[in-house]
């Protein structure tokens, strides 16, 4: 999953692009609510974050940007705007839990930040 908000709860990229943004949503609330203990008032708040996420995703998709680069940057733009608004949701032991968890996650899967060069030789 990935929801480095981009994050460590997108799992497989390919099958949640399938997905409406409401099935996104719904897919990463339920894992939060899961992992974290969400109230219902917190899983509505966080699904209507998700929501929006995915939303500006597919538009940032869609409009094909001038390079690479630049549409890395604004999604990971998308990204952290929404993590920085669910962690406002949250409360701090859910925080701490959903760190460990992203720390963890990020200790899997070093291929994902490790430079091109340094996973090929």
């Amino acid at each position: 999953m990935a929801f480095v908000l981009g994050m460590s709860f997108m799992a497989n990229a390919q099958t949640m692009s399938k997905k409406s943004p409401e099935q996104r949503a719904a897919h990463i609330t339920k894992a939060l609510t899961k992992r974290l203990s969400l109230s219902e008032e917190q899983a509505s708040k966080v699904n209507a974050l998700f929501l929006a996420q995915a939303t500006r995703m597919d538009s940032l998709k869609s409009a094909a940007p001038a390079d690479k680069e630049s549409w890395h940057l604004a999604a990971k733009s998308i990204r952290l705007a929404t993590k920085k608004q669910v962690f406002a949701v949250l409360t701090d032991e859910q925080k701490t839990k959903f760190a460990a968890w992203e720390k963890k996650h990020k200790m899997k899967h070093p291929e994902r930040k490790a430079p091109k060069d340094a996973v090929e030789g």
